[in-house]
């Protein structure tokens, strides 16, 4: 027996997967616009490429788009500019935080967290499982003691440690 496939394309993200029964099993046979209500085939069998096609001519999903608030932020001469969501940086900071509170690696995969950071922080956050912070925190470590290898090469001739026991 064939095991069913993930839908991996990203163009689901903008539509409703929509099924029937047919020979007793549960197939896809459409799917439905979520900004205009447009309903298209898409069968597991079939390929996504007109539905992405939707997507970028779709009148109500542009209009959703223009009509978005955008979100400011401040430089670091005081000037503003939007403020983009940044995977990247999310993640570093992700890290940063489970050193600080040396809480579980794991933290970044819990749904609790996730849930806590997308209806109170950010929409757009996107779950981090393990290992991938398992690598992002051998990254920034290896990146800060290159830093202060740096400092310490460059700037300064003598360390003095002092010890209270």
């Amino acid at each position: 027996a064939k095991r069913p496939r993930p839908s991996t394309s990203p163009v689901w993200v903008d539509y409703e997967k929509l099924f029937k029964e047919i020979n007793g099993k549960t197939v896809r046979y459409g799917a439905r616009c979520l900004h205009c209500s447009k309903v298209y085939s898409a069968f597991s069998s079939g390929g996504t490429g007109h539905l992405s096609r939707h997507i970028l001519v779709c009148v109500k999903k542009r209009e959703k788009d223009r009509m978005s608030q955008s979100q400011i932020s401040f430089t670091s001469d005081g000037s503003m500019r939007t403020w983009d969501y940044c995977p990247m940086r999310a993640r570093t900071e992700l890290v940063r935080l489970i050193a600080r509170l040396d809480v579980p690696i794991s933290l970044g995969e819990s749904e609790a967290f996730v849930e806590y950071i997308k209806n109170a922080h950010n929409p757009k956050y996107t779950k981090v499982s393990r290992q991938t912070t398992s690598r992002d925190i051998l990254k920034y470590f290896t990146d800060c003691k290159a830093k202060l290898v740096e400092t310490f090469t460059t700037s300064i001739n003598c360390v003095c440690l002092t010890s209270d026991i």
